[in-house]
């Protein structure tokens, strides 16, 4: 027969072991198919190591580094931008005042990366400087792409651009009819070159050059004439009064053919012009016919093309294109300067031939791609 002491230990033993049974079986029933779920629920949202196809959440973010700021580089910013609104996703669009101004577009740029965007797109000028600033924000993850401006040896997978020694080989064609219809089959012809050593600019001028072999023109070197307004339309007035018996000049930049246009109607010079871009001022120009033939090289595609390829990259998985995407070249003329004034001068209208050209010409930004032209063919 059992104590009362020995009696009461068991039965409180045998009560508390019943009790902590129970809240067991409770907690089992309870807490095990929580705790599955919740599991099953992390499961599903964890990406696996190393696995890059998982879409990002949220709103992709990308920045685009251009390489100064003029009215050439707001109409990339403007096809930046639509493509942006075109793709929902979102740009910021910076560069620096002058375009001699290296370390902030690089400080811009670094920053982006810093801010772990989604992806960048850069004007690299000039090209090698920007090597080391791409490698170092490609190893933290992020796509680059580049336009305008070539980086040889850089981490970007691709270049949007056109074809720079073709599109000298045509300027001198083009300016070549020009003077022949002027019966001006010699003289010597001024080249100017807004940054000495660029790689698209070098071969602007290796295709000019070599568009005028066979006659008997004498080309220039190109001299520097400054990428500051100011100090450009100085450097022109200069080589023009050192050189009056010139028959043309040609400007391979976009603030040249403005500023030449302003000399020669203030000098009365005779001489013909040839160049690049096709700003308002230059357009008008050329309905002046102060400027004979200008080069156009769509800066809007230079925008618009490389956040559409990182938007459907990111979001939808598609491949990145591969070295160059070749956006064209156009000519234009007092014969049909009117076609393309009113789609470079309103940027609605811009935005709107541009959204059909891409259409036609663009779908497919892969099939386009293409080894990066080789220099002075």
């Amino acid at each position: 027969m059992l104590s009362f002491k020995m009696y009461h230990r068991k039965t409180t033993d045998s009560f508390l072991h019943d009790r902590a049974g129970s809240w067991i079986q409770l907690f089992t029933r309870v807490s095990l198919p929580l705790l599955l779920a919740l599991s099953l629920t992390v499961g599903c949202n964890k990406q696996p190591p190393g696995d890059e196809s998982a879409k990002p959440h949220g709103k992709l973010k990308f920045g685009y580094v251009l390489h100064g700021l003029n009215d050439f580089t707001q109409i990339i910013k403007q096809g930046a931008e639509d493509a942006a609104r075109a793709e929902s996703v979102s740009v910021d669009v910076v560069g620096p005042a002058g375009f001699s101004a290296t370390s902030d577009a690089i400080a811009m740029f670094e920053g982006m990366t810093q801010k772990k965007v989604n992806g960048l797109v850069v004007v690299p000028m000039p090209g090698e400087v920007w090597v080391t600033p791409i490698r170092q924000a490609t190893e933290a993850g992020i796509p680059v792409l580049t336009a305008n401006v070539t980086s040889p040896g850089s981490t970007a997978t691709a270049w949007f651009g056109q074809d720079e020694y073709a599109s000298g080989v045509i300027l001198a064609t083009e300016l070549r009819k020009f003077l022949a219809a002027e019966n001006r089959l010699e003289g010597r012809i001024i080249v100017g070159m807004c940054a000495p050593g660029v790689g698209v600019l070098v071969e602007r001028y290796q295709g000019f050059k070599q568009g005028m072999t066979g006659t008997k023109y004498q080309i220039s070197e190109p001299f520097d004439v400054n990428t500051e307004n100011t100090a450009n339309y100085g450097a022109w007035e200069n080589l023009a009064a050192a050189n009056p018996n010139i028959v043309a000049i040609v400007g391979l930049c976009s603030m040249d053919l403005p500023n030449l246009a302003k000399l020669k109607v203030r000098t009365k010079g005779q001489w013909l012009i040839g160049g690049y871009d096709l700003g308002r001022e230059t357009l008008d120009a050329v309905k002046a016919g102060t400027v004979q033939v200008v080069v156009g090289q769509h800066p809007y595609l230079q925008g618009y093309l490389p956040v559409v390829a990182l938007a459907r990259h990111l979001r939808d998985q598609q491949p990145l294109p591969q070295g160059w995407v070749d956006i064209g070249t156009e000519v234009v003329t007092r014969d049909n300067v009117d076609a393309v004034y009113g789609r470079e001068t309103d940027e609605k209208k811009q935005t709107q031939w541009y959204a059909d050209y891409v259409v036609k010409h663009f779908a497919d930004l892969n099939a386009l791609a293409k080894p990066l032209p080789k220099p002075g063919r």
